[in-house]
C-alpha cells in the first residue's frame, strides 16, 4: 500500500471522528470496533513519524468517542430514559380497553371551585363605602416648593466639615492623583476618582473635583449613549456650563 493511501485512510478516520465530537452527534453512530481494526491493519506499515502521530491522534479521538458513549449511557440511566420508539410500539400493541384502564389509573384531575361568600360580599361593600368620593379623591395637594442648594468649597468651610488647611491639602492631593493618572492615560472614569471609602468621603471628593474642574485643570466629557462620565486633561474651551451629577448612598446604583 502506498504511503499516500495510508495517510488518506487515517485522515478520513480522523475527519469523521472530529465531526462527530465537534457537532455533538450521536456517538453510537460510530463503529468503534471497526475503526480500531482499520487502524490495527494499517499500523505495521506505518514508517514515517507523521503517519504514526496521525494514527495516535485517531486512537485519541476514538477514546473520546468511547467516553461520550459512556456519558450518554450514564445520563439516560440517571434520568430513567425510555426510548420513544419502545413506548410507541407498546401503545400500538395494547387494546383500547387496556389503554382506557391505564389512563383511568393515571388520571388525577384537580377540581377547584371559586365562589363569592357572604363574608366576602360584606367586606367588599365596607371597602367601597369607606372610599372617599371621586371629587375629593383626586384633589390637587399643595406641594411646598423647595429651592436647590449648592455645595462648594466655601460651603464645606462654613459647615466646618474641613478646615481651610485640610481642604487645601486635600485639593493638592487630589490634583496630584489626577495628574499621575492622566499622565499615564488620556482619560479616567469619573466615579473611579470620586468614590471614597464611605458616602461622606464620596461627597467631599466630588466637591473637591468640582473645584479643580472650575479652575480649568481638567474637564468632564459626557457620553450619554454609553452612560459614562470621564475626566480628561485640560479645561474645555467652549462656554462653561453647570452639570448636576446624582451621588447616592454607597451600594446603590449611581
Amino acid at each position: 500500500m502506498q504511503e499516500s493511501e495510508r495517510v488518506q485512510k487515517i485522515l478520513k478516520i480522523v475527519e469523521i471522528l472530529n465531526k462527530v465530537i465537534g457537532l455533538n452527534l450521536d456517538p453510537f453512530k460510530v463503529d468503534v470496533k471497526e475503526y480500531v481494526l482499520r487502524l490495527k491493519e494499517l499500523l505495521p506499515n506505518l514508517k514515517e513519524l507523521d503517519e504514526i502521530l496521525m494514527d495516535a491522534e485517531a486512537l485519541r479521538l476514538l477514546a473520546g468517542i468511547v467516553e461520550l458513549q459512556e456519558k450518554w449511557v450514564r445520563y439516560q440511566a440517571s434520568s430513567l430514559y425510555v426510548d420513544p420508539l419502545i413506548v410507541e410500539l407498546k401503545i400500538l400493541t395494547l387494546s383500547p380497553e387496556r389503554l382506557a384502564e391505564i389512563f383511568s389509573r393515571s388520571w388525577h384531575p384537580i377540581v377547584k371551585i371559586e365562589q363569592v361568600t357572604l363574608n366576602e360580599m360584606i367586606r367588599a361593600a365596607n371597602y367601597w363605602n369607606a372610599l372617599l368620593p371621586l371629587s375629593e379623591r383626586f384633589r390637587e395637594e399643595f406641594v411646598e416648593e423647595t429651592k436647590l442648594s449648592t455645595l462648594d468649597k466655601e460651603e464645606l468651610l462654613k459647615m466646618k466639615i474641613l478646615t481651610e488647611e485640610e481642604l487645601n491639602r486635600r485639593l493638592e492631593e487630589l490634583s496630584m492623583e489626577l495628574d499621575k493618572i492622566l499622565e499615564a492615560e488620556e482619560r479616567v472614569d469619573y466615579w473611579k476618582i470620586v468614590k471614597g471609602k464611605d458616602y461622606n468621603e464620596t461627597i467631599i471628593r466630588a466637591v473637591l473635583l468640582a473645584h479643580i474642574i472650575s479652575m480649568g485643570y481638567v474637564s468632564l466629557e459626557i457620553k450619554p449613549l454609553e452612560e459614562k462620565i470621564e475626566i480628561v486633561k485640560g479645561g474645555q474651551k467652549r462656554q462653561p456650563r453647570s452639570l448636576a451629577i446624582s451621588i447616592q448612598k454607597l451600594g446603590e446604583k449611581h
